[in-house]
């Protein structure tokens, strides 16, 4: 019988056949209506290459037919004894694979099981090198096959082993993908105090889902909500076990949440533990499989036959605008929920609204608001993970994990296998380069400046001058200077022809980019245009990360050469650039890596655009690169620092690169300062008003009329508190709060505020201690606000009557201050210009 469906997920189970044990393929299918079926594979065997050393030491070397068939003998004789088993290649075949383009003689060792090829790997010998050993079994099948995750793939079968064994499998051509069935939930605990949670002592109160079936892939279909409750006295053996058998119903193909894998998913499964729960949610029955890295700071989670996708990995390494990732600002910055649409929550206020009984309504609120968030990031991020997924031929839920240099290197070892090319074993060197070219920017304020950015830049660099491993050149085998390209300063050279193994793959990535692109120009339908776009927005992902790849040194093709190389005529693009600019009369007030800031003297933005149109063309005339108009903006200031401004856009946005008060050590309001100072300078071009607005802030915080909630610095505990070698300011405060009885575990985010030496006077009736003194270390200053029973003003009261006493000065010199500083330096103010005010209005309260 023949099957067609859209490969969901692909893993492999272990058979024993005749005494060995032998790989399954499972391929997890969707059809278009979307039934789910399982198809297996038991033809597919597990191997690696192996090819004589010397190839990859000296490219001229030679090795004669007979040593290969020397070595193939001594291979076939590896015998590795591993506890009961002994493990020794299935066969040993001769292979002809291209090494740098050059076609080579080798090996081909073929193993029993996919765990034998690493065991295999380690015991050939010195002057023989295992190659493509690191590639995962199912990686190597999708690649052989030439299958792709989300693509329809058709099968000749029949039926065994609970499902349909396949004789031959391949792709279809593209269609649009089935139904999909995607649950997103959330955990919620109750810890007393708002402490972080301890699946040992705190139960799971609330589990809350949100769930649909889509329409077509992730696009469209209704969302549904379920809440999954404790009741009073009851811990949480009952909602496990109806959320374990609510998923076992829903049979989801795609599983999603904010964080899930570190915390919701770990916290469950020590909670099931306890009760003797089974998370028996995989499609064929089997429990979820959680592994911990080394370092014991990641977790993966493995489902049958469902993906897992930990939606923070996606925002931690794609969304960098925004600083701080919670599930409410990645929520926001996509637009799926207002922050003023949703209910907040403190720790503390869920177990107080949880314990009280009264006002549950805003807990659930709460907790539905979570869920539903996660499904609707789902939304806006899977459908590029999607297609990712099908050009790299890793399965979603790998894609999501892997940083840009493994998602090339994915792509690089797809297209060596089409190529006819083995994987180069990886190299150790590691040393440095000169980077990209930057002229430092004119520091102050301008008006009607255009930035201009190369598209594309090191990518059209590396094809235009064939920039690749396989055709670098030597400088001693260089013969006619007129075959190869020689990159300026470095004097790198390559090979003009034939075309490398990076210009091929490149080219033909850009090339279906433009394709792309002149299809969205005319298609019609809003949901083949959204298709389409995100097919060219992974296509410049992959293209953009190419150069960054050939410098890594993890990277199996590094060659440093051609990092050199690339940034070498990037610096040589981007000089004769401004010196074409600046020949055309304009000012180039800053110049960096792929972009100029332009402006001409006259200020009129008119002829500012014309000009810079005219600069464009000539430069993308002289150059095999295309120089585009990025930005126009109204002003901008620059620091005198490289990466450091802020601008105003024509539309009336604030763009700010390198000014940012980023870390967790800065609280609320330095952030909140900042960005104001920056708009006023910005939209009112008013830099007296900005200092002004400065010094009634500090005003106001002596005063004591500033919530103390944006004074707070929040820093995550990584560690237990007793494995901290130093004493840091969270450290300390979380220390104070377990005196008061107030536990924070590891993983606690500690809110805290720096106050003034610590007495032991007591507060009045009006909260006013007695003596006051400032000074000592930060750290023995910090002071952890939810244990304060209340604040008053710059006070801060405990329920024994304890006073402590905000140290302002700290929060003006070394919180405010700073961060406006960044910006007012630039306009001439320095620190004593508010520390003054300051000091003035400290003696007011004094």
């Amino acid at each position: 019988m023949r099957k067609e469906g859209f490969l969901i997920d692909i893993d492999y189970i272990t058979v024993h056949e005749n005494g060995k044990k032998r790989a399954l393929v499972r391929l997890w299918c969707k059809s278009d209506s979307g039934e789910d079926f399982v198809i297996f594979d038991k033809t597919f065997e597990p191997y690696f290459y192996v090819f004589p050393r010397i190839y990859f030491e000296d490219a001229r070397e030679e090795v004669a037919h007979a040593d290969i068939l020397r070595k193939k003998e001594i291979v076939e004789h590896i015998c590795v004894r591993k506890g009961a088993d002994v493990i020794k290649a299935k066969r040993v075949e001769i292979c002809h694979r291209r090494i740098f383009g050059v076609l080579r003689e080798g090996l081909r060792v073929i193993a029993e099981y996919p765990k034998d090829v690493p065991v295999l790997r380690e015991a050939v010998n010195e002057d023989v090198v295992a190659l493509e050993a690191d590639i995962l079994y199912v990686i190597r099948y999708m690649i052989d096959r030439d299958i792709r995750p989300f693509e329809c793939i058709t099968a000749e079968c029949t039926a065994s082993y609970g499902g349909l064994i396949a004789s031959e499998i391949s792709q279809m051509g593209e269609r649009a993908l089935p139904p999909l069935r995607i649950l997103a939930f959330d955990c919620e605990m109750a810890a007393p105090h708002g402490r972080m949670p301890s699946p040992k002592h705190d139960s799971i109160i609330i589990i809350s889902c949100a769930f649909k079936v889509s329409e077509s892939g992730i696009e469209g279909g209704e969302i549904k909500n379920k809440l999954f409750t404790a009741g009073e006295k009851e811990d949480d053996r009952r909602i496990i076990s109806e959320f374990v058998e609510f998923v076992k119903e829903f049979r989801p193909d795609i599983i999603v949440g904010y964080n899930i894998d570190a915390f919701d998913w770990v916290y469950l499964r020590e909670r099931a533990r306890i009760h003797g729960i089974k998370l028996d949610i995989g499609k064929d029955g089997s429990e979820l499989r959680i592994e911990r890295s080394a370092s014991g700071a990641v977790y993966d989670v493995d489902i049958a036959g469902i993906l897992n996708v930990d939606l923070y990995k996606i925002a931690r390494r794609d969304l960098v605008d925004v600083k701080v990732k919670t599930l409410e600002n990645v929520a926001a910055y996509l637009g799926v929920m207002r922050k003023e649409d949703r209910e907040h929550l403190k720790p503390a206020e869920i177990y107080d609204i949880w314990t009280a009984g009264d006002g549950r309504e805003r807990l659930f609120a709460y907790a539905t608001a979570d869920a539903l968030s996660a499904l609707k990031i789902a939304e806006k991020l899977l459908p590029l993970q999607i297609e990712l997924s099908r050009m790299l031929r890793h399965p979603l839920d790998l894609v999501v994990k892997m940083g840009r240099g493994s998602q090339v290197e994915a792509l690089l070892t797809a297209e060596a296998f089409k190529r006819g090319e083995v994987i180069p074993p990886k190299r150790s060197e590691n040393r440095t380069y000169e980077g990209a070219f930057v002229l430092p920017p004119v520091r102050g304020l301008h008006e009607n400046v255009v930035s201009l950015d190369f598209s594309s830049m090191y990518p059209s660099i590396m094809v235009a001058f064939n920039i690749s491993p396989d055709t670098f050149v030597p400088p001693d085998e260089v013969k006619n200077v007129r075959d190869v390209f020689i990159a300026p300063e470095v004097n790198h050279a390559f090979r003009k022809n034939p075309d490398g193994f990076f210009k091929q793959i490149l080219r033909d990535l850009m090339n279906r980019r433009r394709e792309i692109k002149r299809r969205m120009a005319s298609v019609s339908s809003p949901e083949e245009y959204r298709m389409l776009d995100v097919q060219q927005q992974c296509i410049k992902i992959l293209t953009n990360a190419f150069y960054g790849y050939s410098a890594w040194s993890g990277a199996h093709f590094y060659r440093r050469e051609c990092a050199e190389a690339t940034t070498a005529w990037g610096r040589a693009i981007i000089k004769r650039a401004i010196e074409i600019a600046e020949n055309m009369g304009f000012s180039v007030i800053y110049g960096d890596t792929d972009s100029i800031f332009v402006k001409l003297t006259d200020r009129v933005r008119e002829k500012t655009i014309e000009m810079a149109k005219r600069l464009s063309a000539e430069i993308s005339h002289e150059f095999p690169l295309d120089l585009e108009i990025k930005d126009f903006f109204k002003v901008i200031f620059f620091t005198g620092k490289k990466k450091r401004y802020a601008a105003l856009t024509e539309s009336g946005d604030i763009i700010v690169r390198g000014l940012e008060v980023r870390r967790g050590d800065w609280c609320e309001l330095a952030k909140e300062v900042q960005s104001k100072v920056i708009e006023i300078i910005l939209k009112r071009r008013n830099v007296e008003e900005a200092a002004n607005y400065v010094k009634d802030v500090i005003k106001k915080l002596i005063a004591g009329e500033i919530q103390i909630e944006k004074l707070a610095i929040y820093k995550t505990l990584t560690k237990q508190i007793s494995r901290y070698e130093s004493e840091q300011a969270h450290v300390a405060a979380a220390k104070l709060a377990k005196k008061h009885n107030f536990i924070y575990e590891t993983g606690s985010k500690i809110p805290y505020v720096i106050v003034e030496e610590i007495t032991d006077e007591r507060a009045d009736e009006r909260g006013i201690g007695g003596r006051r003194k400032a000074g000592g270390r930060t750290s023995d200053r910090a002071f952890p606000i939810e244990i304060a029973a209340e604040i008053r003003g710059n006070r801060i009261i405990l329920a024994d009557g304890s006073v402590f006493h905000l140290d302002t000065d700290y929060y003006v010199r070394r919180q405010i201050i700073p961060a406006v500083m960044r910006v007012l330096q630039v306009f001439g103010y320095d620190h004593s210009y508010f520390e003054h005010s300051a000091q003035e209005n400290l003696s007011r309260w004094m």
